[in-house]
């Protein structure tokens, strides 16, 4: 079943993430691996939604995760990462269905980085140093970021077992 745009806009707003990482590689020329993501994550009770957005933007995989050994329920979580999936399909439906929170300027910085992917300019040191720029200006969007968040959440694992479960 397709969701509405405005509808998945939102959910994404509250619940979605846009990341760049960038973790070191002894295989890579540079040493290095950046990597674009678009994430949704849920509990695992939530994946009729996360099958629905699936099919709403025509890709992304669906990984199953467990959180036993916290006490948690088990989470899923719709991950997409091909740079051609990303340049494809998740960038033109934000850029067609707006995101209205503070989210939006992680995707615009998102957006940037795709462009130094797209160019390859991702393999060599400039391009990387783009990256880690592009990186700390996300990092102010984020929880752990220069913005303080009161709100906890937002697709992370809370809901421990026995506590505030659905009866």
């Amino acid at each position: 079943m397709k969701l509405p745009p405005d509808y998945v806009a939102g959910f994404v707003d509250g619940e979605g993430s846009f990341s760049l990482t960038i973790a070191k590689h002894k295989e890579k020329k540079s040493g290095l691996d950046p990597r674009l993501t678009f994430a949704i994550e849920l509990r695992d009770d939530d994946l009729e939604i996360l099958l629905a957005l699936q099919e709403t933007f025509e890709c992304g995989r669906i990984y199953h995760l467990s959180y036993e050994r916290y006490g948690w329920f088990p989470h899923v979580i719709l991950k997409v990462s091909s740079i051609d999936e990303l340049c494809t399909k998740i960038i033109p439906f934000f850029r067609k269905h707006v995101l209205r929170a503070k989210k939006r300027k992680s995707f615009e910085l998102f957006c940037r980085a795709a462009e130094i992917f797209v160019s390859k300019k991702h393999l060599v040191k400039e391009g990387i140093d783009q990256l880690y720029l592009i990186q700390s200006q996300m990092n102010k969007y984020s929880k752990k970021g220069g913005i303080p968040s009161f709100r906890q959440g937002a697709g992370k694992p809370r809901a421990r077992r026995g506590e505030n479960s659905p009866k």
